[in-house]
């Protein structure tokens, strides 16, 4: 099973969400062993991954791995190797808004596409110069891909009503981009859950003292498991 977090812009939560989800506990459930694979060559979560080496810290069930190569059979090939040896591999994909090398590549592979995105005109203009033309040839050559492309609702307001959100975009995306029913609201916590190597169930037991900090993050680790499962519906579903 291949999942990937694909937007053409950078700074939509795509390493984030990738981080969280791999680590949150309805994928481990479900998924004995699962990569982490960074398609970025700006490094974000290898960095991140190497403070967690330097701190010793074991994962039983996580690896990562890196793939800046531009290499098409090179970058097959290390998928194929990858999926051969985990239940799960989870793709974060970097922004791109030329070429879309790995963008191209993600979303023809990918079983589930998961677009993080922002009730916003910027973010609707951009999708629709950038990404739905990749969306749209990859349904010509394959029309089994129908049900693979999700938008997940991101930088959302704590407030917000989520019906209104999820009709956003219903009433703006084509019938064959579908919208998770969850969102990603992008608080404080995930901004500094990460330093130090920390996943965000780390985070929270470290913070566990300041009764203000662990209740945000008690709430980001809801959030991310409700998105957790409305991924493993949607996977189910599929199969």
């Amino acid at each position: 099973m291949i999942i990937a977090f694909v937007q053409t812009k950078g700074g939509t939560g795509k390493s984030t969400l990738a981080l969280t989800v791999a680590y949150s506990k309805t994928v481990a459930r479900s998924f004995a062993s699962t990569a982490l694979v960074e398609m970025d060559e700006q490094g974000t979560l290898g960095k991140w991954w190497s403070r967690r080496e330097q701190n010793h810290v074991k994962d039983k069930h996580i690896c990562f791995h890196h793939i800046s190569s531009q290499d098409k059979d090179e970058i097959l090939e290390l998928i194929e190797k990858l999926e051969n040896e985990n239940d799960l591999l989870i793709l974060d994909v970097p922004g791109e808004s030329v070429g879309r090398f790995h963008t191209r590549f993600a979303c023809a592979v990918a079983d589930l596409v998961l677009i993080p995105m922002r009730t916003s005109t910027n973010d609707e203009e951009a999708f629709e110069d950038n990404l739905l033309p990749i969306i749209r040839r990859i349904l010509e050559l394959d029309t089994e891909s129908r049900d693979v492309f999700h938008i997940i609702p991101s930088f959302t307001h704590p407030l917000s009503n989520k019906s209104n959100i999820y009709g956003y975009f219903k009433d703006i995306m084509p019938d064959y981009v579908h919208c998770l029913k969850a969102v990603f609201s992008f608080g404080s916590v995930f901004e500094n859950f990460s330093r130090g190597g920390n996943n965000l169930y780390e985070y929270a037991k470290l913070v566990k003292p300041n009764l203000k900090l662990y209740e945000q993050a008690k709430k980001a680790i809801k959030e991310v498991e409700l998105i957790s499962r409305e991924i493993i519906k949607v996977v189910s579903i599929q199969e």
